[in-house]
């Protein structure tokens, strides 16, 4: 997994708007090259499963890439931290990054490689498993508003009230956070939160396309928060598109790098 990196310091001014982002093509075709540079790669796989692959901080061996390709194929932990992974690190390839409206843990819940102090981001976008039902979610805790916004791919598997039940504890438990580090007490948020930020914060679900199948859960998170860090309209976000992101997503763990806009 992807250890934890010294926050930055907090810097008092109004943060930059994401730009660089908003010209992203969600469908752009995958290079020739890369394509080659992946099916070598599962050449290599073929003729000695057993191999090991290093990508960043994540051990790969046939399966991790097996199950990430695979039409309906579960995505683990290591897949979607991979995968923000490199979503961070373009981000600080765009633009400044000792602030920015926003940053992502991993699914631990920790500050990742390339991830931003909380103090330094408008809203963090969070992978979260809802083990009881072994489906992943995004969830955007907007430090602003003081409210978790959840973006569900199969609301239809999750009750309104069942999701609130299992959500309620990080409800309360980041404004206990929050307010053990004082954190609306300095920084960018110093009189700006709209709302008694130490209460139990609401939980609201979203809107957004649904998948269409069991195991797509994992892939439509990974691209509700790169396409809401963008600022980008999630009306790509489909069954239909998903095994392209998939092989997408392939070649950009194989190149070690998430296409640019």
């Amino acid at each position: 997994m992807w250890k934890i990196v010294e926050a930055s310091e907090v810097v008092q001014k109004n943060l930059p708007k994401t730009t660089g982002l908003r010209t992203l093509d969600p469908m752009k075709a995958i290079p020739h090259d890369d394509m080659v540079k992946l099916l070598k790669l599962c050449s290599e796989w073929r003729h000695n499963p057993n191999l090991v692959m290093q990508f960043g901080n994540v051990e790969a061996e046939i399966e991790f890439f097996a199950s990430l390709v695979k039409a309906d194929g579960w995505l683990k932990g290591d897949h979607i931290d991979l995968g923000l992974y490199l979503i961070r690190k373009r981000q600080q390839q765009l633009e400044e990054v000792e602030i920015s409206d926003w940053t992502t843990t991993d699914v631990f819940f920790m500050v990742p490689a390339c991830g931003l102090d909380w103090q330094n981001t408008y809203k963090v976008y969070v992978p979260c498993m809802l083990q009881k039902y072994k489906h992943w979610v995004a969830l955007e805790i907007d430090l602003i508003q003081c409210e978790i916004k959840v973006y569900d791919s199969m609301v239809s598997l999750i009750p309104d009230q069942s999701l609130k039940e299992e959500l309620g504890p990080l409800s309360i438990t980041i404004p206990n956070l929050l307010h053990t580090l004082d954190f609306y007490e300095e920084g960018v948020y110093a009189n700006e939160c709209t709302r008694d930020w130490w209460c139990p914060w609401p939980i609201h679900r979203v809107d957004v396309p649904q998948q269409a199948n069991q195991g797509d859960c994992g892939m439509f998170v990974l691209k509700y928060i790169e396409l809401l860090s963008a600022e980008i309209s999630l009306a790509t976000c489909t069954s239909q598109n998903m095994p392209f992101f998939r092989l997408k997503l392939a070649a950009e763990i194989a190149r070690g790098d998430a296409y640019m806009p």
